[in-house]
């Protein structure tokens, strides 16, 4: 593993009411790499997500992002914490009246007082580029097709440069080729601009494809971390089922 860490879980445990929704989860992630989490449905995947992003605090338990516990700090060091983590929502999550362009601008001008307009437009162009967007920017949410809102979504997470990229469901709803296009352009993020990626999925084909290390998570636990061929040769039934070939 890369060495400084771009993650570290340690005994982390969420409850909501009388749910248990994680239980005591530890794991380590390397700066540049990618996991995937996978579990049944109501098994904690996207509550992992948002501990990592400051949305949610651990009961207990350490959440480290680059060696720091968020759970930890302030607002307003959260909030710098927060400027380096781009975060891709299942739905895209894009203002149904802006434009595109004024979509992904939204962001720079809000967390981002450096630059000129000619700057952000650059950036905004570089960036619809990236994601194989650049002659859609002036197109309202309205008139996207699924694969290119999620490419949208994307494009906005990306727009400010993170280090840590969040995606929740990037592939869903989508059909086996668009997931496909998805899952290279993920692919391509890590490896251009070395952006770590941790994305919540149910498709294992996705995340046999993308990810360096797999985590399986069942009623909150965390029941298996590794390859998908280390996590074939579980003990853990749950565990060979979500990463099994034949599933995909």
């Amino acid at each position: 593993m890369s060495d400084p860490l771009a993650i570290e879980f340690q005994h982390v445990s969420k409850t909501f009411g009388n749910r248990k929704v994680l239980v005591d989860v530890s794991f380590k992630l390397g700066k540049g790499e990618a996991l995937c989490i996978l579990g049944r449905s109501g098994t904690g995947k996207t509550v992992t997500l948002k501990l990592m992003d400051g949305l949610l605090k651990p009961d207990s338990g350490k959440v480290c992002i680059e060696s720091e516990d968020i759970a930890q700090v302030g607002e307003k060091d959260l909030s710098r914490v927060r400027r380096h983590i781009g975060f891709l929502f299942q739905s895209g999550a894009l203002f149904d009246s802006f434009t595109v362009g004024e979509n992904l601008a939204l962001p720079l001008h809000r967390l981002d007082k450096t630059k000129s307009l000619p700057e952000i437009k650059q950036v905004i162009d570089e960036t619809l580029k990236r994601v194989g967007l650049d002659h859609d920017k002036d197109k309202m949410p309205a008139e996207l097709s699924g694969g290119m809102s999620k490419r949208a979504g994307l494009a906005r997470a990306l727009v400010l440069n993170p280090t840590l990229l969040l995606a929740d469901e990037p592939t869903s709803g989508l059909d086996q080729i668009t997931a496909s296009e998805i899952d290279n352009l993920l692919i391509k993020v890590k490896k251009d601009l070395h952006t770590t990626l941790v994305i919540v999925t149910h498709d294992v084909r996705s995340a046999r494809r993308v990810a360096d290390h797999i985590a399986i998570l069942d009623q909150g636990r965390l029941v298996g971390f590794g390859t998908a061929s280390e996590l074939e040769k579980s003990d853990n039934e749950v565990v060979r089922q979500l990463v099994s070939e034949s599933c995909v």
